[in-house]
Order: C-alpha cells, then sequence, then structure tokens
C-alpha cells in the first residue's frame, strides 16, 4: 500500500462530499446552472475514480492489517441479495427533491436512504472479509462516501417541513413502521424489483471470478 492510493482515496471521497455539501450544491448551481454543475461534478468524480483505480492497480496489497473471521465469505454471500434489492428498487422508485420528497412509498418505507444503506452494507460485508491494506483502503473508501451520504441527506431533509416530515415518517436502518408493515413495503416494492435484485446478484455471482479474480462461494468447498 502506497501514498499515492491513500491521496487518491481522500481526493475520491472530497469529491463526492464538497460539492454535494449543504450550501455548496446550491451556490454551484447557482453560479453554474445545474447542467454546468452536473457536468462539473460528474467531471470531477470521474477523473477521481481513474486516479484512484490508477493507484490501485500500481498498488502492491500490502501487509495483512486483520485476518478475517471463518464467518466472513459466507456473510458477504447472505448480505449482497439484500444489498442488490436495495440498489435496483432504489433507483427505480421516485424519491423526490430533498427539500420536496415524495410520500415514503415502497423500498423507502423500507429506509429512507436504501441506495446508501446498500453501499455501505456492500463496503462493511467485503471489508470485514479482506484484510490486505490495498482492500481496505478500497472499502473503507467506499464505506466513507455511503456514511456521507447518509448524514448529508438528512441534514438536507431536516431544512424544510416537507423533509422533516419524511423523516419523521421513516428509519435510516430497515423497519416498517410507522408508515406502514413490511406486507406494504413489499407490495408496494413488487415482486419484478425483488426479483431484478436476485437476477442481478446471480449475474454477479457468475462474473465476479472473471471480473476479481475470486469465487465468492469458495468457501463452499
Amino acid at each position: 500500500m502506497t501514498a499515492p492510493l491513500l491521496a487518491a482515496a481522500l481526493l475520491v471521497v472530497l469529491s463526492h462530499a464538497l460539492p454535494s455539501w449543504p450550501g455548496v450544491r446550491p451556490a454551484l448551481i447557482a453560479r453554474l446552472g445545474r447542467p454546468g454543475f452536473i457536468a462539473l461534478h460528474s467531471l470531477g468524480s470521474l477523473l477521481t475514480l481513474a486516479l484512484f483505480v490508477t493507484a490501485y492497480r500500481a498498488a502492491d496489497g500490502g501487509e495483512f492489517l486483520f485476518t478475517p473471521p471463518p464467518w466472513a465469505a459466507p456473510l458477504v454471500a447472505a448480505v449482497m441479495p439484500l444489498v442488490f434489492v436495495l440498489l435496483i428498487a432504489r433507483v427505480t422508485t421516485r424519491f423526490g427533491a430533498l427539500d420536496a420528497p415524495n410520500p415514503p412509498r415502497g423500498i423507502f418505507r423500507v429506509s429512507r436512504c436504501p441506495g446508501s444503506l446498500g453501499l455501505l452494507l456492500w463496503a462493511l460485508a467485503h471489508l470485514n472479509a479482506t484484510g490486505d491494506g490495498r482492500r481496505v483502503v478500497l472499502f473503507v473508501t467506499m464505506a466513507a462516501i455511503a456514511l456521507f451520504a447518509i448524514v448529508k441527506n438528512d441534514l438536507v431533509l431536516n431544512r424544510s417541513a416537507a423533509g422533516r416530515a419524511f423523516r419523521a415518517e421513516t428509519h435510516r436502518l430497515p423497519w416498517p413502521g410507522p408508515v406502514g408493515g413490511w406486507a406494504v413495503a413489499l407490495g408496494e416494492i413488487g415482486w419484478a424489483r425483488l426479483a431484478g435484485g436476485l437476477l442481478a446478484y446471480g449475474a454477479m455471482l457468475a462474473a465476479h471470478p472473471h471480473l476479481f479474480g475470486v469465487d465468492p462461494l469458495y468457501w463452499l468447498g
């Protein structure tokens, strides 16, 4: 593990945090316009991601910082179907704006931050199953981005009456109340989203050894 990798990881986090921080984002949109802000934010994110990938590939694995427990890999396999369902349900369910969110529906009855929660679960589960310095940096970086998004979105929601009402009716972590039970939430999520998440998980299981050189189910023998 080298200093360039740590520097690139910090830049990745900052490229997500600084432009979207409450107060900074509206100021940039007012100055650049929404298309200009999106273009600048996208370019910055892509550049820092490219730097991180380059630094990651150039760095060696480094010393193991900890030894993963034997149950770590099975835990990843158990958690990832939920991660894919959270992500697919999030991108296919309209949220609205942070200052004017839609009434909680579907996956937002389960968690008001399903996308960030899915990313956080992915990062923490994989972090627990690794241990070498290079991958620890990778998954800690992704976890930091997810945690920042959860905290930042709550701060923005708290600035408007509609946002505060949305917060009062929802939870960060999966919980069926107070805006409806699990049956209501699952009914609104629908079988198509659940099936899509499971299909995406199956595709990743098949592609993972070719993309990352690790069979997620190696522990089955």
